[in-house]
């Protein structure tokens, strides 16, 4: 018998930080469509914060205050069910924005 294969879409990678070895553990998943309800401006939103940028920058870029931009992702947030920034972005990452 071989060695235990991890279930599917659980990445395990291994790092030495500080001459100690680490496994690191990352539940990984396809891209997933963005809600078809999205605004333009949230998908814009969105596809801005795909690229990484700040809030400040958006609204820069958008002619908005930092503010609205913040409303904005609060909604993606509430729509996508996502918990975090970087969690909305991996969900999407990947697929046409």
């Amino acid at each position: 018998m071989g060695p235990a294969r991890p279930p599917q879409g659980l990445v395990v990678d291994r790092m030495t930080v500080d001459g100690e070895e680490l496994l690191v553990f990352e539940w990984t998943s396809e891209p997933t469509a963005p809600p078809a309800d999205l605004s333009s401006a949230e998908a814009d939103v969105l596809a801005r914060l795909a690229r990484g940028q700040s809030n400040a920058e958006i609204a820069k870029a958008r002619k908005t205050s930092a503010r609205t931009v913040a409303n904005q992702v609060a909604s993606l947030l509430r729509k996508t069910g996502a918990s975090s920034r970087f969690e909305l972005i991996r969900r999407f990452v990947g697929t046409r924005l």
